[in-house]
Protein backbone atom coordinates (compact mmCIF):
# COMPACT_ATOMS: atom_id res chain seq x y z
CA UNK A 1 0.00 0.00 0.00
CA UNK A 2 1.35 3.27 -1.04
CA UNK A 3 1.53 5.86 1.28
CA UNK A 4 0.22 9.69 0.98
CA UNK A 5 2.63 12.47 1.20
CA UNK A 6 1.73 14.06 5.16
CA UNK A 7 1.25 17.47 3.50
CA UNK A 8 -1.41 16.40 0.98
CA UNK A 9 -3.18 15.01 4.05
CA UNK A 10 -2.63 18.15 6.22
CA UNK A 11 -4.22 20.65 3.20
CA UNK A 12 -7.33 18.49 2.51
CA UNK A 13 -7.90 18.59 6.74
CA UNK A 14 -7.03 22.35 6.79
CA UNK A 15 -9.48 23.12 3.98
CA UNK A 16 -12.27 20.92 5.47
CA UNK A 17 -12.17 22.01 9.68
CA UNK A 18 -11.71 26.02 8.32
CA UNK A 19 -15.11 25.20 5.76
CA UNK A 20 -17.06 23.85 9.06
CA UNK A 21 -16.22 27.27 10.90
CA UNK A 22 -17.63 29.19 7.89
CA UNK A 23 -13.69 30.55 6.76
CA UNK A 24 -11.85 29.71 3.36
CA UNK A 25 -8.39 29.46 2.56
CA UNK A 26 -6.97 31.68 -0.39
CA UNK A 27 -5.78 29.40 -3.50
CA UNK A 28 -2.70 27.82 -2.54
CA UNK A 29 -2.81 29.15 1.32
CA UNK A 30 -4.24 25.93 2.45
CA UNK A 31 -0.99 23.67 0.23
CA UNK A 32 1.64 25.83 1.62
CA UNK A 33 1.06 26.15 5.32
CA UNK A 34 0.55 22.24 4.89
CA UNK A 35 4.00 22.19 3.53
CA UNK A 36 5.25 24.19 6.38
CA UNK A 37 3.37 21.87 8.78
CA UNK A 38 4.79 18.94 6.97
CA UNK A 39 8.29 20.80 6.81
CA UNK A 40 8.29 20.96 10.88
CA UNK A 41 7.96 17.15 11.32
CA UNK A 42 10.47 16.53 8.76
CA UNK A 43 12.77 18.28 10.61
CA UNK A 44 11.51 16.46 13.88
CA UNK A 45 12.01 13.18 12.06
CA UNK A 46 14.01 13.14 9.40
CA UNK A 47 16.73 15.64 9.25
CA UNK A 48 15.17 17.99 7.21
CA UNK A 49 17.58 21.18 7.57
CA UNK A 50 15.98 24.07 9.89
CA UNK A 51 17.14 26.42 7.05
CA UNK A 52 14.79 24.23 4.80
CA UNK A 53 11.91 24.10 7.49
CA UNK A 54 12.31 28.74 8.47
CA UNK A 55 12.60 29.02 3.94
CA UNK A 56 9.12 27.26 3.78
CA UNK A 57 7.69 28.67 7.04
CA UNK A 58 8.71 32.48 6.44
CA UNK A 59 7.59 32.53 2.29
CA UNK A 60 4.10 31.20 3.41
CA UNK A 61 3.79 33.80 6.11
CA UNK A 62 5.02 36.62 3.67
CA UNK A 63 2.81 35.16 0.90
CA UNK A 64 -0.48 33.92 2.26
CA UNK A 65 -0.66 35.54 6.06
CA UNK A 66 -1.14 33.86 8.83
CA UNK A 67 -2.60 30.02 9.11
CA UNK A 68 -6.56 30.03 9.15
CA UNK A 69 -6.42 27.56 11.88
CA UNK A 70 -7.85 27.89 15.92
CA UNK A 71 -6.55 25.66 18.77
CA UNK A 72 -10.28 24.69 19.21
CA UNK A 73 -9.88 22.89 15.90
CA UNK A 74 -6.96 20.41 17.17
CA UNK A 75 -9.21 17.70 18.06
CA UNK A 76 -10.99 17.65 14.46
CA UNK A 77 -7.84 17.90 12.68
CA UNK A 78 -6.09 15.14 14.64
CA UNK A 79 -9.25 13.04 13.70
CA UNK A 80 -8.84 13.81 10.29
CA UNK A 81 -5.07 13.58 10.13
CA UNK A 82 -4.10 10.55 12.19
CA UNK A 83 -7.52 8.72 11.08
CA UNK A 84 -8.55 8.85 14.55
CA UNK A 85 -5.52 6.62 15.96
CA UNK A 86 -2.66 7.38 17.85
CA UNK A 87 -0.09 7.39 15.33
CA UNK A 88 -0.28 7.90 11.58
CA UNK A 89 2.66 6.18 8.90
CA UNK A 90 2.89 8.56 6.42
CA UNK A 91 5.45 10.32 4.11
CA UNK A 92 7.82 13.40 5.35
CA UNK A 93 10.21 15.70 3.81
CA UNK A 94 14.03 14.79 4.43
CA UNK A 95 17.32 16.17 3.28
CA UNK A 96 17.87 16.72 -0.70
CA UNK A 97 13.94 16.73 -1.64
CA UNK A 98 13.80 13.07 -0.37
CA UNK A 99 10.68 11.56 1.19
CA UNK A 100 10.95 9.76 4.86
CA UNK A 101 8.71 6.90 5.66
CA UNK A 102 7.89 8.02 8.97
CA UNK A 103 5.57 7.31 12.07
CA UNK A 104 3.88 10.99 13.36
CA UNK A 105 2.67 10.59 16.61
CA UNK A 106 -0.55 12.67 18.60
CA UNK A 107 1.82 14.67 20.41
CA UNK A 108 3.84 15.48 17.18
CA UNK A 109 1.25 16.14 15.71
CA UNK A 110 -0.55 18.83 18.23
CA UNK A 111 3.05 20.10 18.64
CA UNK A 112 3.44 20.78 14.82
CA UNK A 113 -0.03 22.79 14.74
CA UNK A 114 1.19 24.86 17.69
CA UNK A 115 4.66 25.59 15.23
CA UNK A 116 2.02 26.73 12.65
CA UNK A 117 -0.17 29.05 14.42
CA UNK A 118 2.77 30.65 16.41
CA UNK A 119 4.37 30.84 12.63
Amino acid sequence: MQQEEFSHILEKAFREVAAEHCQCYTEGAARSWAEVGASYLGFALCGLPSTELRRVQYLTKEQYGPVILNCKWYDSLKAICLDRKESLQTLLPGRGGTLCRCSVTEDLFLEMLDFCREG
